[in-house]
């Protein structure tokens, strides 16, 4: 009997010895896939913050681009408005020369190396395509007196009043409300680039 109670013992000692060794190995089970689920909740955070960001980014650059392709545009339709007073005038040939207006593309010539430019409107983009090219094309007939001087003097009013009032306004809109959305997500326009 003392040797059953002692194999019983040893059972005892042993099976218990083995839940220890089996308890030990579902602990590290358990820890390896909660580190696994860890790290992959951990990188779906990080992943949707890094999307987010991204996002956020390319929304504030497209804002700048598109202020700074406004101000250009501003300031073309001013020149072309200015010099059409002066074609109604009917000015010698030296004058129409003398006068004629040098449109400043550069924000416009450099949009087609910044990656954010066609988060712009293709509407818009087409629209400034176009106005560039009937400005440049009018003041390059009145120069070579294809067209008469009041004439194109006609053509360029009508032009900047159609830019202006259209495409010219939606782009300031189209900035405006790239900045309103940038303003819900807490990110001032301005602040730090010193608007």
């Amino acid at each position: 009997m003392s040797e059953q109670v002692s194999e019983c013992i040893e059972k005892q000692k042993i099976d218990h010895g083995e839940l220890k060794k089996t308890g030990f190995w579902l602990n590290q089970v358990f820890m390896i896939v909660s580190t696994i689920v860890g790290v992959f909740l951990a990188a779906q955070s990080g992943l949707e913050q890094a999307l987010k960001f991204d996002t956020l980014s390319k929304m504030e650059d497209n804002y700048y681009l598109r202020m700074s392709l406004y101000d250009e545009l501003d300031d073309a339709v001013k020149e072309l408005e200015a010099y059409a007073v002066i074609l109604a005038k009917s000015p010698p040939k030296s004058v129409i020369q003398e006068q004629r207006p040098m449109l400043e593309k550069y924000v416009w010539q450099t949009m087609k190396y910044n990656p954010t430019t066609l988060e712009t409107p293709s509407e818009i983009l087409s629209e400034v395509r176009r106005f560039y090219s009937k400005a440049d094309r009018t003041i390059d007939q009145v120069g070579r007196w294809a067209i008469s001087s009041r004439h194109a003097s006609k053509l360029l009013l009508e032009q900047t009043e159609y830019f202006k009032n259209g495409p010219l306004l939606n782009l300031k809109n189209s900035a405006e409300e790239l900045k309103r959305l940038l303003a819900k997500e807490d990110i001032q326009i301005g602040v730090l680039k010193g608007e």
